[in-house]
């Protein structure tokens, strides 16, 4: 896969891969990126750039 190379096609492919994951925003943020779940809903909602190493772990495949 790709990098995304706009803000909407990386919060596409963030949203993709929690829904994949059959887990809730939560519990995708506590237990596949280890990270605040606020910080995580900051990304979806757009108000805060998803860091590089994010999206390269996502458009690896590396997280569910």
């Amino acid at each position: 896969m790709t990098a995304p190379r706009t803000q909407t096609e990386s919060i596409a492919l963030l949203r993709a891969a929690i829904d994949r994951s059959g887990l809730s925003l939560g519990e995708y943020a506590r237990e596949v990126l280890v990270r605040d779940t606020r910080t995580v809903a900051r990304w979806v909602a757009g108000e805060k750039p998803i860091p590089a190493a994010v999206l390269a772990m996502l458009t690896r495949g590396r997280t569910p």
